[in-house]
């Protein structure tokens, strides 16, 4: 019972606690005071007194020899002031004399605090905290899987009738609210701009418990029928257009037609949506169309009751949704279930694994840090082991010993800590720059984190006051005459001492190792991404999105009137190659419809993307053709019901068949505003897949249609030219103007900067962090291995010089000293293996596919990459002391 490492434990800890006493004994004090009496007396001598009325008027002023308690306990406090004061002095005397030490101390605390700051600090703000709603955390969406189908499979949008039903009918909110896109018009200079905008139900704003940072939020008399329109902003818009002008406030604006008065401004943080303005808008049951003529979805947050659980809400959402079903069974798949996702989920979604993994990253570069910090200070003590002795041979205590490494320790500390502060806000700035704006809240404001760097802070601390203290403990317990008589002749420190320093080396080779596996296979993952084929050719192609006055351009024959001409005008523009229209962006496609196909039966539901476009559409973004041919002019004009599908399509469903003239139907054209009647179009080409559903998961099937079938659907336009492609965006704008006024262009930007922000912005970041990281790490590894090499080399110089006096080769003492580090290294490189190994399958997630977290490649690189760098580090040592005149050795002190 009393050997066993709590009973250990315990001892240990008591002995620190009792040599950190500083208090000194009565009879100490009693000597001090008698001291200063003795002075006081010669300072009244000195002024013509006799001694012995010197004596008796010191004894007056200072009272009785015998101090009082509480003049003890201030006596103390001064003394210990005073000492520690001196410590303080000495200690930066000390390190400014070792001022490498210190260097390469300080920064590697300031390295391991500053990073370790910064990440945590985004974890927090990003993950942790980043809503300044009330009740954040429960605050949820509803969504609905198609259990037969992928991640393709879920919907998060409904009608207004299912959007009343889970509003009216569940158990389990205490607040629903929703908002609908709504790409809003409104007259600014000469032409037409377009704001993204939100309808929003009642209630929106008592739900997030926010008020307007000038005016007012919308309220219930705003949703009255015959209110006066209104309409809120938010800050960021109104900084961006109107320059942070508050006389734009109850200004009114004519919005998509509608005449509306600004009436709030919101704070910075609110960002609901993302809309650049929320306008009040009541759902009522029945058909409802929304943004570009397409049936209007409704996005729906609700708050969980207190106590209530997710899944008890989703269950509760399951009853509600197969009742639904019932009703409307073309809405719901054969099989679905019902999930409930957070408000953060949400927006951040994959992007979160990424940061915990780089939050893993900067754990294990602090623990790197911590550890090569400690192999310094242990090497530093042991090199002190004569000078320890001497101090407690003319009189230093134990108490004194410790407090002499304590407070160095944590001068050395306190440096680091303020270079790591530093280092954390450059670091969080350069953080932000970098990081992916869509794959964050936009409510979220990164920070530096006080409690966050407070933790990193005590971890350095503690590092660096248990490893500063453990050797000065060893000293006071060892036998003074030992360092005394020893020379440092062929001595490298006690044997734990030494053990010690050698065990920290294993492991920080360890753990750089596991780090630089990490960013290896990220990197790995991040070229495969790259490499992916998108099907198309993105380089000097312009898109941007046209809404069109939804009052004015209702059916085909509207909307045909105003593309044909404008894409006429864009044709004409200098430098321009072609152009085309579609209701689509890459790379993403287009709303999912049910299908049918003309002599194919089937018991479950088929789907595939649909998109309606004009002739140039496969020459913009050069999309091969596998059979077949593309739509001609004329079929474009006379909205023949013509299709081409991808390779998707037909092994998906037309496997081993030739798909040309075979006929499909698509029911989602069906349910369009602007509806297709007999919506049966017969296959005439066949083209290459081409990503639609991002990297990660697989092409879907998708069919192409002629947009003059409809008036329904989102009007993009992209253009390839043989410049850069936003020089275009001045001309384009023109274009529009010229051919409606009353038309706009709406997110215009590179198609190739588009599909990199989409696709390769999280991987991209992760990959950047976790190479700098690993990069830091290895730099850290490289140090420690060689000062604790340089510094045992330096301590054995003696034996050296003794044993090439001996007739020993300067290549012996070479391979001797490079055989000792390449020990430790290859020590440290099989632990990391092996812990790599076993850790792997929290990083796969991050891979793409085709990575896998044990591949072969990413750990015999890193591994050959870590053992150059150790063997490095052992040879500069090495070269050193083979390069030992012997003469000079044998005189080595």
């Amino acid at each position: 019972m009393g050997s066993g490492p709590i009973s250990r434990l315990r001892r240990f800890a008591a002995r620190v606690l009792g040599l950190l006493r500083f208090r000194k004994s009565d009879s100490d004090f009693d000597r001090e005071v008698q001291a200063h009496l003795q002075l006081l007396v010669d300072r009244f001598v000195a002024q013509g007194m006799s001694r012995k009325d010197a004596a008796a008027a010191a004894r007056r002023q200072f009272g009785n020899t015998s101090l009082l308690e509480e003049d003890r306990r201030e006596l103390r406090t001064l003394v210990s002031v005073e000492d520690f004061g001196r410590d303080v002095r000495y200690a930066l005397r000390s390190l400014g004399r070792s001022r490498a030490f210190a260097a390469v101390a300080i920064a590697t605390l300031g390295l391991g605090i500053g990073a370790s700051t910064a990440i945590f600090s985004v974890i927090d703000n990003v993950l942790l905290e980043p809503f300044p709603y009330k009740d954040p955390g429960r605050m949820v969406f509803l969504r609905i899987h198609d259990t037969a189908r992928g991640p393709e499979g879920e919907r998060q949008g409904y009608t207004s009738n299912e959007l009343l039903e889970f509003a009216e009918q569940n158990k389990v909110f205490d607040g629903v609210i929703a908002a609908s896109d709504d790409l809003v018009l409104y007259k600014q200079g000469e032409g037409v701009e377009q704001l993204y905008g939100a309808d929003v139900t009642p209630g929106t704003f008592e739900f997030f418990g926010m008020p307007a940072l000038y005016g007012r939020v919308l309220q219930p008399a705003d949703y009255q029928p015959g209110a006066p329109p209104v309409f809120v902003m938010r800050h960021k818009t109104w900084m961006e257009r109107f320059n942070g002008d508050r006389g734009v406030l109850n200004k009114t604006f004519v919005l998509n037609g509608t005449a509306r008065t600004l009436v709030g401004i919101m704070p910075p943080r609110f960002g609901w949506y993302e809309a650049d303005v929320l306008i009040p808008e009541t759902p009522v049951r029945g058909a409802s169309t929304g943004f570009a003529g397409l049936p209007a979805r409704w996005f729906l947050l609700g708050r969980l009751k207190p106590g209530v659980s997710r899944a008890q809400a989703a269950a509760d959402a399951t009853v509600i949704a197969n009742h639904l079903a019932k009703i409307n069974p073309q809405d719901y798949p054969a099989h679905f279930q019902m999930f409930v996702k957070g408000l953060g989920d949400t927006v951040v979604g994959r992007f979160e694994s990424t940061l915990y993994t780089i939050l893993a990253a900067v754990g294990l570069l602090l623990l790197i840090g911590c550890g090569n910090v400690a192999n310094l200070m242990l090497a530093r003590a042991t090199s002190r082991e004569k000078e320890f002795a001497l101090r407690a041979v003319l009189g230093a205590g134990r108490a004194r010993l410790v407090r002499l490494l304590l407070v160095e320790s944590l001068v050395l500390a306190i440096s680091g800590a303020a270079l790591g502060v530093l280092i954390a806000w450059g670091g969080l700035k350069l953080i932000v720059a970098v990081m992916p704006e869509n794959l964050i809240p936009t409510e979220s404001v990164i920070e530096l984190n006080a409690p966050v760097m407070v933790f990193s802070l005590v971890v350095a601390v503690l590092t660096a006051v248990i490893f500063g203290l453990a050797p000065a403990l060893e000293a006071a317990r060892r036998d003074l005459n030992d360092p005394l008589r020893d020379s440092g002749k062929g001595s490298i420190g006690g044997f734990r001492t030494g053990r010690m320093r050698d065990i920290v080396v294993v492991m920080e080779v360890a753990v750089s190792l596991t780090l630089l596996i990490g960013a290896g296979l990220l990197m790995r993952s991040f070229v495969a991404l790259r490499e992916v084929h998108l099907g198309l050719e993105a380089d000097h192609v312009f898109e941007t999105l046209v809404p069109l006055p939804a009052d004015r351009y209702k059916t085909a024959a509207q909307v045909t009137g105003f593309v044909q001409p404008f894409l006429a005008r864009v044709k004409a523009i200098p430098g321009v190659v072609d152009a085309t229209e579609s209701s689509a962006l890459p790379p993403y496609g287009g709303e999912d419809s049910k299908i049918e196909i003309s002599s194919k039966s089937h018991e479950d539901q088929w789907h595939a993307r649909l998109q309606n476009i004009s002739e140039g559409y496969f020459r913009v973004l050069r999309i091969p053709f596998k059979m077949g041919r593309a739509f001609s002019e004329a079929e474009i004009i006379n909205a023949r019901k013509v299709a081409v599908v991808n390779e998707a399509f037909v092994s998906s469903y037309l496997r081993g068949e030739d798909p040309i003239g075979r006929r499909v139907k698509l029911a989602a054209l069906e349910a369009l505003e602007d509806p297709v009647r007999e919506p049966w179009f017969e296959i005439v080409g066949v083209v290459a897949d081409v990503t639609n559903n991002g990297l990660e998961a697989s092409i879907q099937p998708e069919v192409w249609v002629p947009y003059t079938v409809t008036g329904s659907g989102a009007q993009v336009l992209m253009v390839r030219s043989q410049q850069t492609p936003m020089a275009l965006m001045n001309d384009v704008r023109r274009a529009v103007w010229a051919t409606d006024a009353g038309a706009a262009l709406a997110f215009p930007g590179a198609l190739e900067d588009r599909i990199s922000q989409l696709l390769y912005a999280g991987p991209r970041f992760g990959f950047l962090l976790m190479m700098i990281f690993g990069c830091l790490g290895l730099i850290l590894v490289t140090v420690g291995v060689y000062s604790v090499l340089a510094y045992a080399t330096a301590r054995k110089t003696h034996e050296i010089g003794i044993r090439m006096a001996l007739g020993a080769e300067r290549a012996d003492v070479l391979r001797s000293v490079i055989r000792a580090g390449l020990r430790l290294v290859t020590a440290g490189v099989a632990i990391g293996l092996i812990v790599s190994l076993l850790l792997g399958r929290a990083i796969e997630r991050e891979l793409s596919r085709g990575v896998k977290p044990y591949d072969p490649v990413t750990l015999a690189g890193t591994t050959l990459l870590l053992v150059a760098t150790g063997a490095l580090a052992c040879w500069v040592p090495a070269r050193r002391a083979a390069r030992v005149d012997p003469m000079v050795a044998l005189r080595y002190e």
